[in-house]
């Protein structure tokens, strides 16, 4: 929207509350108006920079009357788009991130009485330090390597040299990596008409401090490379260093292939009394101190007797299934993809687990092949990705386990399948668990039981 001179318009908003990405909503002339960065209650300026027939996009020019719960932070992170909540009050996040739960239900599914279902927002025991893992960009800037977070909405790379929700052995080795590349004048690739790396990745036990870096690159023939893990290799806390090659045709960040350049092929994570060998394309909660809030939380919920039988569907590398395994009888987990059953079954033998069992292939096949050969499931435990069960939905209903226990980092699928799972099951609790601070993200557990 342009004003008579042809300029966009700057308009007074007052904003009502927030949205499901952590913008403010307000409303100019009756239209709901999303703004990055605005909280509710406060009466802002912004800047219509898009508007269609049903919404608004505003850019935040600047707050009149701020809201008591704004915090300064680092322009990176308010220039990044990644740390959607970092201006609010730590306590203030908790409270938001249930709302933001609450409005994904009474969009997708209207819940009855959500306000007694939904409890209050587990804290993360940290809310700086807490990430295990980055995966940054890499540029060159001023004859510089630079790494960091992209600017929202384009190609422009904000640096960043300390990432305050990153463990400080990430923070070290990833600013170390950068001036070795730089030093021995490593190839940095940018888009797909040249060679190089491309990203570093970094991944820190929280249980020994122990440090996996990986470089991702399009290609395998790297020069000095050689020279650059040599040096990396002096530092103690660098126990494995990785060579992942990417193909440029995919939009996922790392490709199928690694090579281990120096050390093991993965490092140990601890949650409780698990260990977990984590390599490094496996999916591993990113804030350790808060996974054993959530699992804690679903061994509450799960209330498992030692002659269960449990289903662990979406299983990963075996993380919570081989948690609980200590409560019940046997665990059957399955997970698309072959390589995190490899891993899985690497768990199995480090924790000397007897009562595991791992299966690589569609959870909607398998599931029913189980049930054929007569083994009923006493609890199901679910953990999708963001996109939900899908399929799976309808299919735990004739799997008929006593309780439903799902694990959900998306609150709009969540909502469409318990949509689905409410057809059998009723929804006793559901519990909010913050695993990123700072961020609008926001982890549920369900606890649902069969009618």
């Amino acid at each position: 929207m342009k004003n008579k001179n042809g300029k966009r318009l700057n308009v007074l908003l007052t904003i009502k509350k927030i949205g499901i990405n952590g913008e403010g909503i307000g409303y100019y002339k009756k239209k709901i108006t999303f703004v990055k960065g605005a909280l509710p209650d406060e009466v802002i300026v912004c800047e219509i920079v898009e508007e269609t027939p049903k919404y608004i996009i505003g850019k935040l020019v600047k707050v009149k009357e701020p809201s008591p719960h704004r915090v300064e932070i680092k322009r990176e992170y308010a220039e990044s788009g990644a740390y959607g909540l970092a201006h609010v009050s730590y306590e203030k996040q908790l409270e938001y991130k249930r709302t933001i739960l609450l409005d994904a239900f009474d969009k997708y599914y209207r819940l009855p009485k959500p306000d007694k279902l939904v409890l209050k927002t587990l804290a993360s025991p940290v809310t700086e330090g807490y990430r295990n893992k980055n995966q940054f960009p890499l540029a060159v800037r001023n004859g510089r390597v630079i790494a960091g977070l992209y600017k929202e909405g384009s190609n422009d790379l904000v640096e960043i040299n300390e990432d305050l929700a990153l463990h400080e052995n990430g923070n070290k080795i990833t600013n170390l990596a950068k001036k070795l590349l730089g030093k021995y004048k490593v190839e940095i690739s940018t888009n797909k008409k040249n060679y190089g790396v491309k990203y570093i990745a970094t991944r820190t036990s929280f249980y020994n401090g122990d440090v996996q870096v990986t470089f991702v690159a399009n290609t395998d023939k790297i020069k000095n490379m050689d020279k650059v893990v040599n040096e990396l290799k002096r530092e103690r806390i660098v126990k494995s260093i990785i060579l992942n090659i990417t193909n440029d045709k995919d939009h996922l960040v790392m490709g199928t292939e690694s090579v281990t350049l120096y050390g093991s092929d993965y490092i140990v994570e601890k949650i409780g009394d698990t260990k977990y060998e984590l390599s490094a394309k496996s999916f591993f909660q990113l804030n350790p101190p808060a996974t054993k809030k959530l699992y804690d939380k679903v061994v509450e919920f799960a209330a498992l007797k030692e002659t269960d039988v449990v289903l662990d569907a979406y299983c990963g590398v075996g993380t919570i299934g081989q948690y609980v395994s200590r409560n019940c009888k046997e665990v059957y987990g399955v997970d698309i993809i072959p390589a995190a059953i490899e891993d899985a079954n690497d768990n199995v033998k480090l924790n000397n687990l007897k009562n595991c069992t791992y299966v690589a292939g569609d959870a909607n096949k398998i599931v029913p092949r189980w049930k054929k050969k007569g083994i009923n499931f006493d609890v199901a435990i679910v953990d999708p990705p963001r996109v939900g069960l899908g399929p799976l939905a309808k299919n735990l209903l004739a799997v008929e386990a006593k309780k439903i226990v799902y694990v959900s980092c998306n609150p709009s699928t969540l909502a469409r399948d318990l949509k689905v799972l409410t057809r059998k099951y009723k929804i006793r609790r559901i519990q909010p668990v913050d695993m990123f601070p700072g961020t609008a993200a926001v982890e549920a557990v369900v606890e649902l039981i069969r009618k």
